[in-house]
């Protein structure tokens, strides 16, 4: 796995904590990520279990970006409840993916519909890529 990816899933772990609770369908949309991308559950829990061996990067292109924010989306929809707390970290990749403050929130927004709506991915990038053109 890419440091890129080792980077995403912890992210996607501190998504999954930051309402102070795991719940079971969070940890397992976490595992069915892994499964679309690749990745062995046994991977992921390395990850989980040794946290201060992965260093934080950023993702370099803005499908990238746009992609690991919408799976953050999809943790936080998991269980059906957008806390505060999750709403609030989900803003904060925003800003650390580069994103302008003034579109922050009208990001998190969108994504988090297009995940309760359950938009494929590649629909997703698609939209936003003929909306920049």
């Amino acid at each position: 796995m890419t440091k890129d990816l080792q980077s995403h899933f912890l992210n996607l772990y501190s998504i999954a904590l930051a309402d102070a609770q795991i719940d079971t369908i969070e940890l397992e949309v976490l595992y069915r990520i892994g499964e679309e991308k690749g990745i062995e559950p046994s991977e992921i829990d390395a990850i989980i279990l040794h946290p201060d061996k992965i260093k934080f990067t950023l993702p370099s292109t803005l499908d990238e970006k746009i992609s690991y924010l919408y799976d953050f989306a999809k943790i936080i929809l998991a269980d059906g409840i957008v806390d505060t707390s999750e709403r609030h970290t989900l803003e904060l990749f925003c800003r650390r993916f580069g994103f302008e403050e003034d579109n922050v929130s009208s990001i998190a927004d969108f994504l988090l519909a297009s995940a309760k709506e359950k938009m494929e991915l590649s629909d997703l990038l698609f939209l936003i890529n003929e909306n920049l053109n």
